[in-house]
């Protein structure tokens, strides 16, 4: 005989059947931060165990009190000391062989084959010391300014670096700063004072000043238009020196057309990363004639071409200026009137345009 089914119903008005158990007070809940912190740290995971210290300082600006204030400078003490154990060190390819840190190049940053910032998180125990793995590393500008990826997590081996993918002011000096930067319940924490520093300096700034003065009568053994432009790029802030020397025509030319080979063989190159070439061309010279009389006065016109390039081969500045007119009473016054007057025309336009000069010099 089967039993009958007793059904039991609660009929319940305006409560609960069950009460939900209470949520845990910020207080109780600063302290499970707290204690997941040390059981993190104790285990060697330190990133797990700074972003709790900061989640409990996070939750101390979110719920105020006495006693979560107490919590919040307890954290803030326990992330002072392990900021004193922490250091960030330059990865392998930023050392020399004396074990000092090396400096980059402005020239060549955010291009193939130059430096990237890169960086290793170490957590120091006296002489010995332990990766940290999965922290995040902030890199910035600290000098000059481009575009890089601003945040890096450090692998197993605790290191992290960034990529640079322009750099505003090539020619000039560049500092990327990288240190630690945690994050949890919407702060940030910064370890400031845990920092590592790339340099990017710019080339030198020695530049070789060499001419060519060319007419129907060859070339001139001792260039007029040297001295005058370096004294001009003098002023600009670069360091002249003047090449006052005849040069092999052809060399000259293909320099001046950016051929590498030709730079390096006229000495441009590490310690004098730059070239000014000034080429003076003058065309033939006409002798007067009026009325089917000649006259002994000759006239001749010159063309000034003048650029400044990189080793290279590459154009920093360029400019030119045109009918020069010389005139004298045979084809060589005439000529010798041209160079001249090519010299006097250079300087003023060169300081006109030193502004430019030096604006270029520190850009692409």
């Amino acid at each position: 005989m089967r039993k009958p089914v007793i059904a039991l119903c609660l009929i319940l008005s305006g409560a609960a059947a069950f009460a939900a158990p209470a949520s845990a007070s910020p207080a109780s809940e600063m302290a499970a931060y707290l204690a997941k912190a040390q059981d993190a740290a104790d285990s060697n995971h330190l990133t797990e165990a700074i972003r709790s210290y900061v989640a409990v300082m996070a939750m101390a600006q979110e719920s105020p009190s006495a006693e979560a204030d107490a919590k919040s400078e307890a954290a803030a003490a326990e992330l002072a000391r392990i900021g004193t154990r922490l250091s960030l060190e330059p990865a392998s390819e930023w050392v020399d062989a004396k074990g000092t840190q090396q400096a980059g190049s402005s020239r060549s940053l955010g291009k193939e084959g130059g430096l990237s910032p890169a960086v290793y998180l170490f957590e120091n125990f006296g002489t010995g010391k332990s990766p940290v793995a999965d922290a995040p590393i902030y890199f910035q500008f600290a000098k000059n300014s481009g575009s890089l990826i601003s945040f890096a997590t450090t692998d197993a081996y605790g290191k992290a670096n960034t990529t640079v993918a322009k750099l505003d002011e090539p020619g000039a000096e560049a500092l990327i700063r990288a240190y630690p930067v945690f994050k949890s319940r919407g702060m940030s924490y910064a370890f400031s004072s845990v920092f590592r520093d790339f340099a990017y300096l710019p080339p030198a700034n020695v530049v070789k000043v060499l001419a060519l003065e060319a007419s129907e009568l060859g070339t001139s053994d001792n260039p007029r238009s040297v001295d005058t432009v370096a004294t001009a790029l003098k002023r600009a802030g670069l360091q002249a020196q003047s090449i006052n020397a005849k040069l092999d025509p052809d060399k000259f030319r293909l320099a001046y057309a950016g051929d590498t080979k030709a730079l390096a063989s006229l000495g441009i190159g590490a310690s004098a990363p730059y070239a000014t070439f000034v080429l003076v061309d003058v065309a033939a010279a006409r002798q007067m004639e009026l009325n089917g009389k000649k006259y002994n006065i000759f006239t001749a016109a010159a063309t000034a071409n003048v650029r400044l390039v990189r080793s290279d081969g590459s154009v920093v500045y360029a400019f030119a200026i045109d009918s020069i007119k010389g005139q004298g009473s045979s084809k060589e016054a005439a000529v010798a009137d041209a160079y001249k007057r090519t010299g006097e025309a250079l300087g003023p336009e060169l300081q006109r345009r030193q502004a430019e000069i030096q604006d270029s010099l520190t850009k692409e």
